[in-house]
């Protein structure tokens, strides 16, 4: 679902696991470099949601920093993964743009909102 305008704001507990994910998530196919790490976190103060889950199961949102073309289709794509109890955390990267943080329940399971960081499993 795609919000009108410009957007929302993150809430607290969004970007404290997008900050978590984008510091600590695991690309084991293609390891993101500190420096890689660093300009996305430059990206997270002007992050806004412009969409949310489609399924109805989880508190996936998508999202685009102010003032940035959205892309489609993208050149590149990086997946930075983590673990919660019951789902999987991915967000993805594209065109080196933070664009979606997805949590993927495991079974039946569903969720109201994101796990608390501490919850978070990184499989480094």
């Amino acid at each position: 679902m795609r919000t009108q305008g410009s957007g929302r704001p993150l809430t607290e507990r969004e970007r404290a696991v997008l900050v978590a994910m984008i510091e600590r998530g695991v690309d084991d196919d293609d390891p993101p470099s500190e420096e890689d790490r660093q300009r996305w976190l430059a990206q997270v103060p002007e992050v806004r949601v412009v969409g949310g889950c489609r399924c109805g199961t989880c508190p996936s949102v998508e999202f685009r920093a102010t003032g940035t073309p959205e892309t489609d289709p993208w050149e590149t794509q990086v997946v930075l993964e983590a673990g919660a109890d019951g789902a999987l955390l991915l967000l993805f990267v594209h065109d080196d743009r933070l664009s979606e943080l997805e949590l993927a329940p495991v079974g039946d399971r569903t969720f109201e909102q994101l796990p608390d960081v501490e919850q978070m499993t990184f499989y480094r």
